[in-house]
């Protein structure tokens, strides 16, 4: 009996996670994740990052520098363009392998190959003579970047399977994105000061190229759950409303969108055409929480109300009628409809969830701005109320920089990011989120000490004996930073998965291209609005200061992780109401 019995419990017992992880790695889609991550981060390295250097060097002063200052809208803005790549479509364009490829990895190539080529042209540019010309490349490849960022997101969360193969993807994810800002970072940096920048910038359309093969390795999405025919089948509310209803709040949001999207290309050809080109400082202090209100925060209120009305979601049908109604319809099915399934599935938590997108990236963001003026400024420069006491920039070198910021520091980014990836699997999507949040506020504390002479950090060094195993960098100045960025960056790579994965969790796979660009327009966003009158709290009260607040603000993050944890585990209980509402998108 007890033989009989021993076969039937062994055929139950579950597949341990781990062992899940295990095969979900081996699948070709974790490499073509790889490598499309490198063909995602190379575009942003290069036109945000790179590009400056070479500017510096060709003598281009700071001012005309600052007309680039606007290219980080393409990436922060990605929800104004997110609609159109809700559905898996491809233009007919006469080219027939790419029909072989499917919607998705056909706007992923043909982006690929698009930003390869203007990353040759940049290097045939002389920026010296003129930087508009470089300036409008540098656009064109940020928003073909940030299309192929939202393609991207739809594709890595429609092709996952299961819960493993999210987690290790958000990881997979991060490490081939900090890889890329290794090669268009220390790697380009360090043949700049052997070969000419523009064979540099050859070099690094070449890598973008060769990126370009995770396409062919990828696979396409099964899109048969939300097509059928050609036709987008996804849910819809639209059909619960009247068509005046429909159309009024299309007019809304489209409204709202115009003047947000106006306010953009106002500011872009200010960029452009004014000297000196307007502050970016004033721009997000003042009409970036406008714009912010007009393209999420409206239709979010919009979906609110009409969910309160009790809409019953069906299969899309597009409406017979003139082509306003029809255009009306399309509109409520790629903008509404994905906020109203987010608010709908999350209900009041939506408060919540949200609450955590804006907060739990918020001090890496804004200490991201402040990062080299503390690393490279002058010790020397006091409070502005007492000059006598200084603001606490440690005054280090470029050189100094580059080893511990973009060496060892990228390293150790990748270092936190599997260590992550590892976590997500041995104790869940959660706790990762909650302890990320933590060590990544913790972490600030170190940065505070080294602001008022590091006799911590020295006290460490010498009982740990790690002060010694780093004299050949430098002196203990430089041991110091070196360890202090080590321990910041693995925190931060740590906590960028978890969110990674956190955000991937929130998003229904038949709208990820909206709702995903909807969390992430906010995420960077909010970490750019405070940065200006941090850096005047900076200059008022120093750098020690500074950091003690950001891990004050960094606790905000991590109490909202706890809740939504709480949360998700109290809505995996038996509750009264057992037939409540859709399954919530939890751990």
């Amino acid at each position: 009996m007890t033989d009989a019995a021993t076969p039937a419990n062994d055929k139950a017992k579950p597949v341990p996670r781990w062992l899940r992880a295990l095969k979900a790695l081996r699948h070709r889609k974790m490499l073509a994740m790889l490598l499309l991550s490198l063909a995602a981060g190379i575009p942003y390295g290069a036109v945000l990052g790179t590009l400056n250097a070479w500017l510096t060097a060709e003598g281009v002063t700071p001012s005309q520098i600052g007309i680039l200052n606007f290219i980080i809208l393409a990436y922060s803005f990605k929800l104004i363009w997110a609609p159109g790549f809700q559905k898996a479509w491809f233009p007919r364009i006469g080219i027939p392998f790419l029909q072989k490829f499917g919607p998705r990895r056909s706007w992923l190539l043909v982006m690929q190959l698009i930003i390869a080529g203007l990353l040759a042209l940049l290097a045939l540019s002389r920026p010296s003579e003129g930087v508009l010309y470089l300036a409008g490349i540098s656009v064109i490849v940020a928003i073909a970047s940030s299309v192929h960022d939202i393609v991207l997101e739809a594709w890595r969360i429609e092709i996952a399977e299961s819960d493993e193969d999210r987690d290790l993807m958000s990881a997979v994810y991060q490490m081939g994105y900090r890889f890329a800002g290794l090669f268009t970072g220390l790697f380009a940096l360090t043949l700049a000061d052997i070969i000419p920048w523009s064979t540099v910038y050859l070099i690094i359309a070449v890598g973008m190229a060769i990126a370009a093969t995770g396409t062919l390795v990828a696979q396409e999405p099964d899109h048969s759950s939300t097509e059928k025919g050609g036709h987008d089948t996804r849910p819809s509310f639209a059909a619960s409303f009247p068509p005046r209803t429909v159309q009024t709040t299309v007019a809304v949001v489209a409204a709202g969108w115009a003047v947000a999207i106006g306010i953009i290309v106002v500011f872009f050809i200010d960029s452009l055409t004014q000297t000196p080109p307007p502050s970016a400082a004033i721009f997000t202090r003042v009409q970036a929480p406008i714009i912010v209100g007009l393209l999420i925060l409206l239709p979010g209120l919009i979906a609110a109300w009409l969910l309160r009305r009790q809409p019953v979601a069906a299969t899309h049908v597009t409406p017979a009628g003139s082509w306003a109604t029809k255009a009306a319809d399309t509109l409520f099915h790629t903008i509404l409809d994905p906020l109203m399934d987010l608010v709908q599935r999350l209900r009041w938590a939506v408060i919540l969830v949200l609450g955590l997108v804006l907060m739990y990236r918020f001090v890496d963001l804004i200490w991201g701005g402040f990062a080299y003026p503390f690393y490279l400024g002058d010790p020397t420069v006091g409070l502005i109320g007492n000059p006598s006491i200084s603001q606490g920039a440690l005054g280090h070198s470029n050189t100094d920089v580059a080893i511990a910021s973009k060496t060892i520091g990228v390293f150790m980014t990748v270092a936190g990011s599997v260590i992550c990836g590892v976590a997500l699997i041995a104790i869940g999507r959660l706790p990762c989120l909650v302890f990320g949040a933590l060590i990544a506020a913790l972490t600030n504390l170190i940065f505070a000490d080294l602001a008022v002479g590091g006799a911590g950090m020295d006290a460490f060094l010498a009982m740990t004996g790690i002060g010694p195993m780093l004299s050949g960098f430098g002196d203990q100045a430089l041991s110091r930073l070196i360890v202090a960025i080590a321990v910041e960056n693995v925190a931060g790579g740590f906590a960028s998965v978890a969110f990674v994965a956190y955000l991937t969790a929130m998003v229904n796979p038949k709208f990820a291209a909206v709702q995903y660009a909807l969390l992430g327009s906010l995420v960077m966003l909010i970490g750019s609005l405070g940065r200006a009158e941090l850096g005047v709290f900076i200059e008022t009260n120093g750098y020690h200061d500074f950091f003690i607040v950001t891990v004050w603000i960094g606790m905000i993050a991590v109490a909202l992780a706890a809740a939504e944890w709480a949360r998700q585990a109290f809505m995996k209980k038996p509750v009264a109401d057992a037939g409540t509402t859709s399954p919530l998108p939890a751990e």
